[in-house]
C-alpha cells in the first residue's frame, strides 16, 4: 500500500504541475495577448488535448511500473496486457468512463481511484479556462 500511496501522490504533483506549467504559457499566448484569434483558440484546444494524453501515458507508465516491476496489483480483462491495454486502463479511468471491460486489482486499485479523481479535476480545470478564452475572444470580435 505504501508504494501505490507514494506513486499516487508523485502522479498528482508531475500532473498538476505540468497543468500549471501548461496554463501559465496558456494564458500568456491567450487570455493576455493583445488580441485573441481563432488560430490561438485552436493551439489552445490543441494543446489541452495534448495535456490531457500526457497524463493518461504518465498513469499508464505508472500502472506498467507497479504491475510488472513492483507487483502490487494488475489489471485483470481482456487485452489489458501491453502498451495499449495500459493506454486504455488509464484512458477510461482518467475520464471516469468505467467500462468495466479493465479493472485494477490490488493496490493498483487506489492509483486508478486517484487517477479517476485527478483526470476529474483536470478536465474541470480545462473546461473552465476554455471557457475563459471564449469568453475573451467574444469580447474581442465585439469590440
Amino acid at each position: 500500500m505504501t508504494a501505490a500511496l507514494l506513486i499516487s501522490i508523485l502522479l498528482v504533483l508531475l500532473t498538476t504541475g505540468v497543468r500549471l506549467a501548461f496554463f501559465m504559457v496558456a494564458a500568456k499566448y491567450t487570455l493576455e495577448a493583445k488580441e485573441f484569434t481563432w488560430h490561438r483558440f485552436f493551439g489552445l484546444m490543441l494543446g489541452i488535448y495534448i495535456s490531457h494524453v500526457f497524463d493518461i501515458v504518465v498513469y499508464a507508465l505508472a500502472y506498467y511500473f507497479a504491475w510488472h516491476m513492483l507487483e502490487i496489483g494488475t489489471l485483470s480483462g481482456d487485452r489489458a496486457d501491453g502498451p495499449l491495454g495500459h493506454f486504455y486502463a488509464s484512458a477510461v479511468m482518467y475520464t471516469t468512463i468505467g467500462f468495466g471491460d479493465i479493472l485494477p486489482t490490488g493496490h493498483l486499485r487506489f492509483i486508478a481511484s486517484t487517477q479517476g479523481l485527478s483526470g476529474l479535476l483536470y478536465l474541470a480545470w480545462s473546461a473552465s479556462f476554455i471557457f475563459a478564452a471564449m469568453n475573451r475572444m467574444l469580447k474581442d470580435r465585439n469590440s
